[in-house]
């Protein structure tokens, strides 16, 4: 009886960044949404029209991997009380998209394609995680918080869509921090495993980075080639 005891005590205390079906289908999926956005920006013209949303959708795209990344860290037997955050972002994130394709700013197709995503990890958040039944998603909820006051951002230059110009002039985030957060997530990952969270640049890019983090002693790489596995460097933790 007191071995069971042990047992339960060992389970309670995993992190979810131990748990493999939460990393793939609420972490990987949930990052993924976030990209998605941060890509779909790449094709907004700024105007009058568009700015209020652009700065809107990148606010809420970054609060959404913000609130996922924290999930990470928290304990089994803590989820039902602190995923609640998680949720709420994801709701919103809906909600900011319903209002820029009301306002045409991105199309329905793209909307109805992340909503999906969106729905299938607050399904199963609910049923696995959460006793907040009563969350529901943005097509049944008209409540939309107020648009935050952000600092200027500097326009993406007409007709520059690559990846790159992506995150360098919209400010969307630094690649390499979400880099290592994956492998912090899931050691020993490979470029593939990389490559479906971080989608809104290419796979050459995402090596280029990894090669700098290599040079500077932050991440270890294992194996060759297509074999490669990377993971953060235990010198950083030291």
């Amino acid at each position: 009886m007191q071995i069971d005891n042990e047992k339960d005590t060992l389970i309670s205390l995993r992190k979810l960044s131990s748990n493999d079906d939460y990393y793939n289908i609420v972490f990987k999926k949930t990052e993924r949404i976030s990209s998605a956005v941060f890509y779909i920006l790449s094709y907004i013209e700024i105007n009058d029209h568009t700015k209020v949303h652009y700065a809107y959708l990148s606010d809420k795209a970054m609060a959404l991997h913000e609130a996922v990344i924290i999930t990470l860290n928290l304990f089994e037997y803590e989820v039902k009380d602190k995923i609640f955050p998680l949720q709420h972002a994801l709701v919103v994130m809906e909600s900011a998209l319903t209002i820029a394709t009301a306002a045409r700013v991105v199309t329905t197709d793209i909307t109805e394609s992340i909503r999906a995503e969106i729905d299938t990890v607050l399904r199963y958040i609910r049923h696995h995680y959460s006793h907040q039944d009563q969350m529901t998603s943005s097509s049944s909820s008209a409540v939309t918080p107020a648009i935050r006051t952000r600092r200027a951002r500097p326009n993406i230059p007409k007709n520059d869509f690559s990846s790159d110009a992506v995150l360098i002039y919209s400010d969307l985030g630094d690649r390499t921090t979400r880099i290592k957060t994956v492998l912090e997530a899931k050691p020993e990952a490979t470029i593939k495993d990389l490559s479906e969270i971080i989608t809104d640049v290419s796979t050459k890019t995402i090596q280029r980075d990894l090669n700098g983090l290599i040079a500077s002693g932050e991440v270890i790489r294992q194996g060759e080639r297509r074999w490669s596995k990377y993971s953060i460097s235990s010198n950083i933790f030291s």
